[in-house]
């Protein structure tokens, strides 16, 4: 449960302060009727979300993945404050009480995430606040192709209409949360690969050929496509706030990749087996176009 809360929250540990605080009001509270009116619809969700829902497995997708703010039901800042208010104003000692609110208050902060602090608050690359890498990929293949249709990984899929409705994804939120439209299955596991470690090329490539794609970009923080294939050369960190899995679904053997490449058009993997020219890097995102 902490896990999967983690996963959509952050790296926070509030869901274990939720925990205690149930724990608080089953075994502290005096009045039956705030005790039966927090724990038992608490029990409920929780049964709901965390075993109903996994053993039903056809649903998982539309209830938990369709929407990560179902956890916003648990409404786990409220449990927590009217928990650990109970357990403090239960101490009858005056000391004892004020010296328990000193302990807990520093507890609370370090099991939060402080948001400005996050990754999704990075420090402007540019005017319009975008990632420049973005920017500079979106100017190239808009020079190249009048409306070009690019793959990218989700992570960095957002950006992209921002700076131009001419440039359109093969797929964006709709392969995530489906806000607009359910994607299909294709185009959810398309999205999933991208986001691998090693992408399926042997599953991306023939789909992309099939909706017309003009280009891919493929992030060099994680990605490889061979042995020793880590090209990361500009020293772009990982993420530490990715919640993601970067997994393999596929081996390397079964990736077509002529190895790393080093010349004077650049570091880059050689997929020419698959049609991928490479274009140019931009950031840390290498960028192919693919042979029609």
């Amino acid at each position: 449960m902490l896990n999967a809360h983690k996963a959509y929250s952050g790296t926070g540990m509030m869901m274990a302060l939720y925990f205690v605080a149930l724990m608080v009001i089953l075994f502290y509270c005096k009045d039956k009727k705030t005790r039966k009116s927090i724990i038992l619809p608490s029990l409920f969700m929780m049964g709901v979300m965390y075993i109903l829902v996994p053993i039903f497995d056809t649903f998982k997708y539309y209830l938990i993945y369709y929407d990560g703010r179902m956890f916003w039901i648990m409404i786990t800042p409220i449990i927590i404050a009217i928990g650990f208010t109970i357990f403090i104003m239960g101490i009858e000692d005056e000391r004892k009480r004020v010296l328990a609110l000193v302990i807990l208050l520093p507890l609370f902060l370090y099991c939060g995430e402080f948001k400005l602090s996050n990754a999704m608050y990075k420090k402007a690359e540019n005017f319009e606040r975008l990632p420049q890498s973005t920017m500079d990929i979106t100017e190239y293949i808009l020079s190249q192709v009048e409306e070009p249709k690019i793959i990218v990984p989700y992570t960095i899929a957002h950006p992209f209409r921002q700076v131009s409705a001419k440039v359109h994804l093969l797929f964006g939120e709709d392969a995530t949360y489906g806000r607009i439209n359910i994607a299909s299955d294709e185009m959810r596991r398309a999205c999933d690969e991208m986001e691998r470690t090693t992408p399926d090329l042997n599953y991306i490539v023939p789909l992309a050929r099939e909706n017309n794609v003009d280009y891919i970009a493929f992030d060099t923080v994680y990605t490889e496509f061979c042995e020793n294939g880590n090209i990361n050369i500009y020293g772009y960190p990982v993420d530490e706030n990715y919640v993601g899995d970067r997994t393999p679904t596929v081996n390397l053997d079964n990736i077509s990749c002529g190895g790393v490449v080093d010349d004077d058009k650049g570091i880059y993997w050689d997929l020419s087996a698959y049609g991928l020219n490479y274009e140019g890097t931009f950031g840390q995102y290498i960028l192919y176009r693919l042979n029609k």
